[in-house]
């Protein structure tokens, strides 16, 4: 059986709509022996909301095991770890967090702060995180990503944005539990999973966990124009369609 990683948002679909012929093509694949991971960097929302929607979208069962995202690598990371942990999120977020570690309301308390995502940051906390982490409290982000497609022509600030701002103000380098970041292919590599091929649209985070995994990377030009050199990528396609009937025929 072959494996395939693929992104969700700007891949297969673009904020609540299927990429058309999506439906036709995953089917395919499924069809043709091929078992799905779907990764995104998307931390808003929960592995069980993410799965109903490719389930509305796709009209077929998902398995919640194939969806991972950076909360799913960030709860393996913290098993096992007695860390106190400082989250600035949503408080989905930290509620999810809470499940396996103990998420405190004080930087003074913590031993590891979590970067998440919020619709308007307060830059009097973020000036406060970034003394912390810059004193020597371990800090790291759920992912790196500068915006995300909402439509063809729509972005929105992504969790990266705060990412970049704490790593300029500590003067540190931050972690990342994104597909951009080593602890994401990690995942899989402890589980034992081998990935034939990798597919997205950014480069910064789709290619780069492809080449990560020593998968074939796929990049597509369903979404958004990329920063990075797309030679970075193994082959290019216009969508998840046409890289579909190049690996079935």
């Amino acid at each position: 059986m072959k494996t395939l990683a693929t992104d969700l948002d700007g891949t297969l679909y673009l904020d609540q709509n299927l990429i058309p012929g999506v439906e036709t093509s995953y089917k395919l694949l499924l069809s043709n022996k091929f078992y799905i991971y779907h990764t995104t960097n998307n931390s808003s929302q929960s592995i069980e909301a993410i799965g109903l929607k490719l389930e509305k979208l796709l009209q077929t069962e998902i398995d919640l095991s194939s969806i991972i995202t950076p909360l799913v690598v960030l709860q393996q990371y913290l098993q096992n770890k007695t860390y106190s942990v400082y989250v600035y999120g949503s408080d989905e977020i930290k509620q999810f967090i809470s499940r396996f570690s103990n998420v405190v309301n004080s930087l003074e308390e913590c031993d590891l702060v979590i970067l998440g995502r919020l619709d308007d940051p307060n830059q009097d906390k973020l000036e406060k995180i970034a003394a912390a982490i810059k004193s020597g409290i371990s800090g790291a982000t759920l992912n790196k990503d500068l915006t995300y497609p909402v439509s063809p022509t729509e972005f929105r600030p992504g969790n990266g944005q705060i990412a970049k701002y704490i790593e300029s103000a500590a003067n540190k380098t931050l972690d990342s539990f994104g597909k951009e970041g080593n602890l994401f292919a990690e995942y899989f590599q402890k589980k034992g999973i081998k990935i034939n091929y990798v597919i997205g649209d950014r480069v910064d985070t789709d290619i780069i966990f492809g080449n990560n995994m020593n998968a074939k990377s796929i990049l597509v030009k369903s979404s958004i124009k990329n920063f990075m050199p797309s030679s970075l990528a193994d082959q290019i396609f216009d969508d998840f369609n046409k890289f579909v009937s190049s690996v079935i025929k």
